[in-house]
């Protein structure tokens, strides 16, 4: 055998038996997690019967209730698994046992640790286990100098579920430590309804970031009761562009035909086409006859995303907005082509169907 020949078949042999070498290491890693889950699901089915005996006050197959608090360790993971699947007395249930068993105590301590992942841990536990007992050190951590921390605490403010914690989630959307609006909205949800009153109040407040992510809000939760503070937004010529766009968005979700004047004017005579065409698209959304002449009006605009939007509106307006859009797309000027792309997305048999009880 010569020299190079040889040099291949060992370098070959070589690749050979480390390919087999880490499909070994592959296969052992598979099975030692195949190991893994085997024991922890045999653990979960141990447990339950003791989460169900605490839940239902009652003792396990007639025996006396065994020590929860001396139960072990993955007693906590089986209940924190559980704690978002459940309301009231039950989720109260589980907290304190967490409480009991010195969960709660444990990740109050950790609130302080060196290591950021430890604080991010504590306060997103403590958001699911703790409700609305630790919400004052839970907002502490909005400033922490990690961001992954202070996000994992606006989050667990928003499972906590008590309202206070708005005024703390929208001061941090400014700053030097602002938290990302996105994040910030996600948590002030999940407060829910309860949170209403708060948001309202918060429209009046100086900060503009909090004003428009409010205002987005209270339109996601449809709030019929923010409307005039959104209307009066829409006609605030001095109040920020944005604001008065994500005001104008939040109207057309609510859908209230007493908004239809303010986005009215705001689509006529503003001089922003962002703030137009947010109008126009919340008009649509409303579908009062009265925007029909104004989104006419509105496909003569320079923007061509503004007339867009007033013949997407038009088209959502019913019979008396298609036949407008129809007159407009049979004649000449920049107006035509997008009325006719607006009749387009609605197909032809939708533009011929004759309107219910037409004679």
């Amino acid at each position: 055998m010569t020299g190079p020949v040889g040099g291949v078949l060992l370098a070959g042999a070589a690749v050979t038996a480390l390919i087999i070498a880490l499909l070994l290491m592959v296969a052992t890693a598979h099975l030692l997690r195949g190991r893994r889950s085997a024991r922890d699901d045999r653990r979960k089915r141990e447990l339950m019967p003791l989460v169900h005996a605490v839940l239902d006050d009652d003792p396990v197959d007639g025996a006396p209730l065994p020590d929860v608090v001396g139960a072990p360790a993955d007693l906590d993971e089986i209940v924190l698994e559980l704690l978002p699947q459940l309301r009231g007395s039950d989720r109260q249930t589980l907290r304190d046992l967490l409480a009991e068993r010195g969960v709660v105590s444990r990740a109050v301590a950790d609130l302080t640790a060196r290591k950021s992942w430890r604080r991010g841990r504590a306060v997103a536990l403590l958001g699911s286990a703790a409700g609305t007992d630790h919400i004052a050190a839970m907002v502490e951590l909005l400033d922490d100098r990690s961001l992954e921390v202070r996000c994992a605490a606006a989050r667990a403010l928003g499972k906590a579920g008590d309202p206070a914690a708005v005024g703390p989630l929208l001061r941090a959307t400014h700053g030097e430590r602002a938290l990302p609006s996105g994040v910030l909205g996600m948590a002030l949800l999940d407060l829910g309804t309860t949170a209403l009153p708060v948001l309202r109040d918060s429209l009046t407040g100086r900060n503009q970031v909090a004003r428009g992510l409010v205002a987005e809000l209270l339109g996601v939760h449809g709030d019929p009761s923010a409307a005039p503070l959104l209307e009066a937004l829409v006609r605030d010529a001095g109040e920020d562009l944005g604001v008065r766009r994500s005001a104008a968005a939040a109207l057309g979700r609510i859908g209230s035909p007493t908004s239809t004047e303010p986005l009215v004017d705001a689509l006529s005579n503003s001089p922003d086409p962002g703030l137009q065409r947010t109008s126009a698209e919340a008009l649509g959304r409303i579908g009062h006859p009265l925007a029909t002449i104004p989104l006419l009006a509105g496909l003569a605009a320079e923007d061509i995303a503004v007339r867009a939007a007033c013949a997407d509106a038009l088209a959502a307006l019913g019979a008396d907005g298609r036949a407008s859009l129809e007159a407009v797309a049979t004649g000449p000027g920049a107006a035509a082509p997008v009325a006719r792309a607006a009749l387009d997305e609605l197909g032809p048999a939708v533009r011929r169907a004759e309107p219910v009880g037409a004679a």
